[in-house]
């Protein structure tokens, strides 16, 4: 039992259902499903060695936590691995964050250019699968939330400019911004950044000053567009003069700033973090609507719902007839009624052993019923996304 692992496939408990508190026999293991099985006394288990990483460890293998970061590390994998993918773009995208904010940390001269040449790349495969690369913002380990937070910022910023229509130029000038809004975080201690428990209000205000320590960053720095600078000091600005650095409200809130105030705010919710397993994308959606007209621009959030969808793709969703969906592109004439790929029979508790894609715009025999917690099915959504359709 002390060599079970998250990211293995539990084939069966060898108990009968009525002796665990599982849903169902069989499903992808974690910590706190490991945590149940060991407090159920059991002397073994049957892992399927097929499916997720059964290899159990060697003696000087790293510590669980390593293991869980490494696992949903991989995930972003799950596209391809072939150079070009929405999914090798993004690990390198996220490369070039993760090495620039290490840079600014030594106090080294940052290399925006490289940036920038991650945005374009960004861009082109935005383009080209545009419901992969939000989806596979969806995919993150739980060490490295700021460099993650920063390339799906610059993902979503650009999503949504071309949603607006605005000129490409601009759309890969926001994609650069979104990527650089955080960086004044590395002027912020770690253990304030990664504290689980309630801020002091001396730790709150260390961490409100990234704003205008990015800011200041960026500004001395060769190359930087205005706009760039000003994202990352005005981003947790308010347009009912709520935010800060400087309570600034709507009249003094370039159109930019406002959207990247959405947008921060949106991935923050449904971002996964050390301490926070993060929200479904359609809560998220929800806590951003609660604002709008107050801390956001009413008509810039209703936009950028439409922008993403209402089940925005990687959601999991329940459909009448008792099954569960991930959502694989949402239908902006139908923002309630998305294509769907159905992978569980709520019924028969189980996966299905062919999950199938259905159009539910087209079609009247199945709806959303509401959206559900991946993790309260032991679900990882991003799974499915890269199966064929049929």
């Amino acid at each position: 039992m002390s060599e079970l692992r998250p990211g293995m496939h539990l084939a069966d408990l060898g108990v009968s259902w009525t002796q665990h508190p599982f849903l169902y026999n069989r499903f992808d293991l974690d910590r706190e499903s490991i945590e149940k099985i060991r407090k159920l006394g059991l002397t073994r288990v049957w892992i399927d060695a097929g499916k997720g990483g059964a290899a159990p460890p060697p003696a000087d293998a790293p510590a669980e936590d390593e293991h869980i970061a490494v696992a949903e590390e991989k995930l972003v994998a799950a596209e391809e691995e072939a150079a070009g993918t929405p999914g090798e773009i993004t690990r390198e995208a996220r490369q070039v964050i993760r090495n620039l904010l290490e840079d600014a940390r030594a106090g080294k001269a940052i290399e925006v250019k490289n940036v920038e040449e991650a945005s374009s790349e960004l861009a082109a495969a935005l383009a080209s699968d545009r419901n992969a690369m939000l989806a596979l913002g969806r995919i993150r380990s739980r060490d490295g939330y700021t460099y993650q937070h920063s390339v799906n910022t610059g993902v979503l910023f650009m999503a949504f400019a071309r949603h607006l229509q605005l000129p490409e130029a601009k759309v890969h000038l926001l994609g650069t911004a979104g990527m650089l809004h955080d960086i004044g975080k590395v002027f912020v201690p770690d253990h304030i950044l990664t504290k689980p428990a309630k801020l002091t209000d001396e730790e709150y205000k260390r961490i409100q000053t990234h704003t205008v320590k990015g800011g200041e960053l960026l500004r001395h720095t060769d190359g930087v567009n205005p706009i760039i600078v000003k994202i990352a000091e005005q981003h947790h600005e308010r347009v009912d003069g709520t935010g800060y650095p400087c309570r600034l409200a709507r009249k003094n809130l370039d159109l930019e700033v406002q959207i990247s105030s959405i947008i921060d705010v949106y991935d923050a919710l449904t971002a996964i973090r050390a301490y926070h397993k993060g929200r479904p994308p359609t809560e998220g959606l929800a806590m951003i609507m609660k604002n709008a007209g107050k801390a956001f621009d009413n008509k810039l959030t209703q936009l950028f719902i439409r922008c993403i969808g209402v089940y925005p793709p990687g959601s999991l969703v329940r459909l009448t007839g008792d099954r569960l969906a991930v959502v694989v592109e949402p239908r902006e004439a139908h923002p309630h009624q998305p294509l769907v790929r159905v992978i569980y029979d709520l019924k028969r508790e189980r996966e299905l052993d062919r999950p199938y894609t259905v159009d539910l715009s087209a079609q009247t025999d199945q709806k959303v019923v509401r959206h559900e917690d991946p993790e309260n099915w032991f679900i990882r959504p991003e799974h499915y996304l890269a199966e064929p359709r049929v």
